[in-house]
């Protein structure tokens, strides 16, 4: 095998683009899902469980991690998982040992992104009382999925064939030499 691609989205974007690039995602998803959520409900919008959003928020991140890790579970014994509290956030770092095919990787990346949008879009549709809510969490989520889906854009020009490498320096794009 060798290095066809190494990525590194933090050194090829600069973190102040990749905020840049949150910021906006998070405007333009709050404001375009909470106009569609709104677009039949002709109603006032509730503010009586604030409480229960902020208690969300924190665990939205840990959860889209355990999503990822489910979509892992074949390649378990790989994964290296460590839990701390930072800022006073629960962090997870998962970290894999293995190299894994590009289509699972591919999978584990956006599993998150289907299954949490998914039900914050549901919640939005069937309470649209709460739509406000709803849309600020699916923008912060999608914010969260950014760096994911910032890997699948390079990871789809990869061969069919590579495996997915975790290395200090960023990911490692690997494929088989062909003799």
């Amino acid at each position: 095998m060798h290095c066809w691609k190494t990525i590194n989205i933090e050194r090829e974007y600069g973190t102040g683009r990749l905020v840049l690039l949150a910021i906006t995602l998070f405007v333009l998803v709050f404001c375009f899902s909470y106009i569609a959520f709104s677009f039949n409900f002709n109603g006032k919008h509730i503010d009586r469980h604030l409480w229960l959003v902020l208690l969300v928020i924190p665990f939205i991140y840990p959860m889209h991690k355990l999503l990822h890790y489910f979509a892992l579970l074949q390649h378990r014994k790989s994964l290296v998982i460590r839990f701390k509290i930072q800022h006073f956030m629960p962090v997870v770092r998962m970290r894999l040992q293995n190299g894994i095919p590009k289509k699972s990787y591919i999978f584990a990346l956006v599993t998150p992104f289907i299954v949490i949008n998914s039900a914050l879009i549901a919640g939005g549709i069937y309470f649209p009382e709460y739509a406000h809510y709803f849309s600020g969490l699916l923008a912060f989520h999608s914010c969260i999925c950014l760096m994911d889906f910032l890997y699948v854009k390079n990871l789809m020009y990869a061969p069919n064939n590579a495996i997915i490498e975790e290395t200090p320096r960023g990911y490692e794009i690997l494929v088989p030499i062909d003799i």
